[in-house]
């Protein structure tokens, strides 16, 4: 049931790739190609098993990037500079999104795995950087990525949220168990990327509310507050 949610919340936590744009958009197909390119050229294999190390990693430690720093000593920021450069330009403000959040009533957070100039970029071409408070990204989180309990900890005390007064969102089932322990609200965008189904099978009684579509979704619970 979503009814009264708008009185129960007041913090709003969103991730940023593939939550407030499409999955369809095409920008985390560039980073996960740029990726790739560099786990191949750092680690000096072909593109093929660059491919496997990275979805290894990204399985085994959260992100591709804490698989990089932990075995192989990667620099995060050279990492976070190369994967990043990308043709933004297919990015356009979603007006419909724009008009749900400023509906929410309470402060919005971005959470992210990405670095904070990646999100500064998706926000300014979204044209909804002001509707935010805050962007907590990889790097305030000491480069430890969602799902590891560090991130989330550290993100309350940052912004003193009560958990049980905010509700977070995220299109990776795995990253809202921890929210759940902690007491946020979860919301899953079910985009169809990004997920395994064991992931998904062992999160899912973690995941409060599903969507396909956060508009939609946002537009619902709007409703129900009027």
């Amino acid at each position: 049931m979503i009814v009264h949610l708008q009185k129960k919340i007041d913090t709003w936590i969103f991730d940023l790739d593939n939550t407030l744009y499409s999955a369809d958009s095409g920008i985390f197909q560039q980073v996960s190609t740029l990726m790739g390119e560099f786990v191949a050229k750092h680690l000096k294999i072909n593109i093929k098993e660059a491919k496997k190390i990275q979805r290894k990693y990204y399985k085994k430690h959260g992100t591709t990037l804490r698989g990089l720093m932990d075995n192989h000593g990667v620099d995060p920021d050279l990492f976070l500079k190369e994967v990043h450069n990308l043709d933004y330009s297919i990015v356009n403000p979603n007006n419909e999104l724009t008009e749900s959040l400023k509906s929410l009533n309470g402060e919005k957070f971005i959470f992210t795995n990405a670095n904070k100039k990646h999100a500064d970029v998706i926000l300014d071409k979204l044209q909804i950087a002001y509707l935010f408070a805050g962007i907590f990204d990889i790097k305030m989180a000491n480069y430890i990525p969602k799902p590891e309990i560090e991130p989330y900890e550290k993100l309350i005390e940052t912004y003193n949220i009560n958990p049980h007064r905010a509700a977070m969102f995220d299109d990776i089932a795995k990253n809202l168990v921890p929210a759940s322990k902690i007491g946020f609200t979860t919301v899953w965008i079910n985009v169809g990327h990004e997920n395994y189904s064991d992931d998904v099978a062992r999160s899912k009684k973690y995941l409060n509310h599903q969507t396909t579509s956060l508009s939609n979704w946002l537009n619902s619970i709007n409703i129900e507050s009027t």
